[in-house]
């Protein structure tokens, strides 16, 4: 057993101590005297206590700056890239159609299904295995060569000369592209205290859908070079998003921070500040490696399936959107031009209940449930609006895609950030993490398979029932859990049972 090694350190702590963590032990007869509650576990009710939180805060707004905005920047990326197939096709009034033969039969065919959906396959199947070569490569380089590869992917997708091709090409960038959200969630899970998640995860988020709703004029101005070279106008909209992953993979390679104990950006006591606050909060500071019999071994536990489900959910209504946004406006009415644009002022509004119920969830105990209850509801409000209102009533059926693209939007940071402060063990928030994500990506098979081509005069009723009634299940899955954790935690109190292997550890539901 070892024990903790006490020095004074400077520079914003003062007389805290200054541990070795090859233990779960953490705390000091100096930590009692000042009345923290500080037990064997680890785990202690403030975790800044002797923090100078001047210190503290520039800390933070250190690691803030250089951890968010470049996650962020390539997320929107990946968040473009994997949707921009449906501004490519409504470009220059579906000129992809023509060239693909996705126009076979009148459109009565699932050719456009295929192609959507072909991305998640392995997306899904490669989600896990990219939190292992995250840690044994770091940050910099996976995430970076990530982006970089399905970069030149995106490019040679201006070359296509077929379906069936641009089908293998978006194959194999769900492939690249299953290592960035889950390795970016697992990241920021790694850096911050539970109640600093919530936030970040929907800043990270929400910014990045944000300056992802800017591939639909982006794409517009890049359709306009139709004909350029002899190219069609959705040909050059992917060869510049090509280009313009690969600059932002460099920008990756350049910035991106990597996990707190590689950060060679931070002093020493900067990283043991890091170090100590996630030990005082959950006592998992120390990277445990993620290995096929603790995968086998987590696989076993339930909670994590629920958070899988209640995400895979929230995602069936967000790509639902993504993908065929523009071919709702257009029943809605609008004309080619507007439904490739007026997407975009819905994820701008998403910014405010994004930003808004991350805080509210970080800071007042008990309101996680209630958070993602309240999105799921909008979900449900708003794709009836906007689904089943009749054509008459145009202006509340637009009204609708705000209140589902808000949902949507703020539910999937929540549910990350949520599942994130339910555990313990950093090899276990990596699996929990690419389980989630994994299971957005049956969301995104759901949110492109279902919405049938044929059905699309009828305003795509099977995809959008499917929608409701999963969106109506993550309402009664987040109710459930509230009660179950608030009835785990009341008999933690009381001695009768150990959550997370840890005796102080509670739920935050």
């Amino acid at each position: 057993m070892s024990h903790p090694v006490t020095a004074v350190v400077d520079n914003g702590i003062d007389k805290v101590d200054a541990l070795h963590y090859e233990t779960n032990e953490v705390g000091s007869d100096h930590d009692q005297e000042k009345g923290d509650t500080v037990s064997d576990s680890g785990i202690q009710k403030d975790i800044d206590a002797g923090i100078d939180p001047v210190y503290l805060k520039r800390l933070q707004r250190k690691i803030d700056f250089r951890l968010i905005p470049v996650l962020s920047l390539m997320y929107a990326i990946s968040l473009i890239d994997r949707t921009n197939l449906a501004i490519a096709r409504a470009a220059n009034n579906n000129h992809m159609d023509k060239e693909l033969g996705l126009d076979i039969n009148n459109n009565n065919n699932n050719r456009y299904s295929i192609i959507t959906l072909v991305f998640f396959v392995p997306y899904i199947i490669f989600e896990i295995p990219s939190q292992i070569g995250l840690r044994k490569f770091g940050a910099r380089i996976w995430l970076g060569s990530a982006v970089l590869l399905w970069g030149i992917v995106m490019l040679s997708m201006g070359w296509a000369n077929s379906w069936s091709t641009l089908a293998a090409q978006r194959a194999i960038l769900g492939l690249f592209e299953s290592a960035l959200f889950p390795g970016a969630a697992y990241l920021i899970s790694c850096w911050y205290p539970r109640k600093d998640i919530g936030v970040r995860t929907s800043i990270f988020y929400i910014t990045a859908a944000v300056a992802g709703s800017f591939a639909k004029p982006l794409g517009y101005c890049f359709s306009l070079l139709d004909g350029k070279r002899g190219l069609s106008g959705w040909r050059w909209l992917f060869i510049f998003y090509g280009a313009l992953t690969i600059i932002i993979a460099v920008i990756g390679y350049i910035f991106i921070i990597d996990f707190p104990d590689k950060a060679n950006y931070l002093d020493e006591e900067e990283k043991r500040i890091v170090a100590l606050r996630i030990q005082r909060d959950r006592a998992d500071a120390k990277p445990d490696p993620l290995t096929a019999s603790k995968v086998f071994k987590y696989m076993c536990l339930w909670q994590p399936w629920l958070f899988a489900i209640m995400f895979m959910s929230t995602t069936t209504a967000t790509y639902s959107l993504a993908y065929f946004l523009p071919t709702i406006l257009a029943q809605m009415g609008f004309n080619n031009i507007e439904s490739m644009m007026l997407g975009t002022p819905a994820y701008f509004w998403a910014i405010f209940p994004a930003i808004i119920c991350g805080k509210i969830a970080d800071k007042y105990r008990g309101t996680r449930a209630f958070m993602v209850m309240f999105n799921a509801a909008c979900i449900l409000i708003g794709t009836g609006m906007y689904a089943k209102l009749p054509a008459s009533q145009k202006n509340a059926r637009f009204a609708g895609i705000f209140l589902a693209v808000g949902g949507g939007n703020s539910n999937v940071p929540l549910v990350i950030s949520w599942q994130a402060t339910s555990i313990r063990a950093q090899s276990k928030r990596g699996y929990v993490s690419a389980l989630s994500v994994a299971f957005g990506g049956v969301g995104g098979i759901l949110g492109s398979a279902l919405f049938f081509q044929k059905e699309a005069k009828k305003g795509f009723p099977t995809g959008i029932n499917v929608t409701l009634a999963l969106n109506a299940l993550t309402f009664v899955i987040a109710g459930s859990l509230y009660v179950y954790m608030r009835i785990m935690n009341r008999k933690a109190d009381k001695g009768e049972v150990v959550i997370e292997d840890n005796e102080d550890f509670r739920y935050q539901p």
